[in-house]
């Protein structure tokens, strides 16, 4: 804000007659403002190193379109006339926010590149024509952005994120949808099949009793087993200790 402010007064005010007074003030800050730029998002980026994997998440969503985000530019202004209009889901960054990511990141480097050529003799005006026209075609998606953070009553409520990280929960899930589903909605139900467990009796079902996980069964009494009786006229063939021990008695 600080550099178009700044520049909108250098061009506005000062090229059509450059011997008003605080001309190199103007000057001066929109070139102080325009290295902080620069510098603040790389020194951010630095300081908080290890978010590195979040940061290319976000540039990754903010690059990434589907036919939702089509749907929702196209919807977008009847909506805010309609309530009845649904939007379809969007993502961490809605498609306008897409947009506004995406100028941004494709047109500073160009900004930071032809405000530097702008003091070499002989690309000067060149470079100032094209870094004029790039600030003039940014001008309607920053005053859109401005409007929707601050006055919008629907939108605006988000606002307070950019300070604190937070942001309510259902405005969250009604303005970023397919975002609030894949990290904050509730996991279904597994559809594994539980083992089969005995029903509880009738009186341990009242409230605060407890279910026993599963019922041991009664065991089974084994059947006994029958033993056929050794007939007394066959003499077993095997003898046992104690019969070996007997003496035989003299045949004569």
């Amino acid at each position: 804000m600080v550099c178009y402010a700044t520049a909108l007064v250098l061009v506005t005010v000062y090229n059509p007659d450059p011997t008003r007074p605080f001309r190199s003030v103007f000057s001066w800050v929109h070139r102080l403002s325009a290295l902080c730029l620069i510098v603040l998002p790389v020194w951010t980026l630095l300081a908080n190193r290890r978010d590195a994997a979040l940061h290319a998440g976000n540039i990754r969503t903010a690059w990434r379109w589907r036919l939702d985000d089509i749907k929702w530019l196209a919807l977008m202004g009847p909506a805010t006339l309609n309530k009845r209009i649904v939007l379809p889901p969007q993502d961490k960054f809605n498609a306008a926010e897409k947009i506004n990511f995406m100028v941004l990141t494709a047109t500073v480097p160009l900004y930071a590149i032809t405000g530097v050529m702008i003091w070499l003799h002989g690309v000067a005006y060149v470079s100032w024509l094209i870094h004029l026209s790039m600030a003039a075609a940014a001008t309607p998606l920053m005053f859109g952005h401005i409007f929707m953070a601050t006055v919008n009553p629907d939108t605006r409520v988000g606002l307070s994120g950019m300070l604190t990280g937070y942001v309510d929960r259902h405005w969250a899930q009604h303005h970023y949808g397919r975002w609030f589903d894949e990290h904050f909605a509730p996991a279904p139900p597994s559809a594994s099949v539980e083992p089969e467990t005995a029903q509880p009796s009738a009186a341990m079902t009242d409230v605060g009793s407890e279910v026993p996980a599963a019922v041991p069964p009664e065991p089974v009494p084994a059947a006994p087993l029958s033993v056929a009786p050794v007939p007394q006229s066959a003499p077993s063939a095997l003898l046992t200790v104690a019969q070996v021990s007997q003496p035989v008695p003299d045949a004569s």
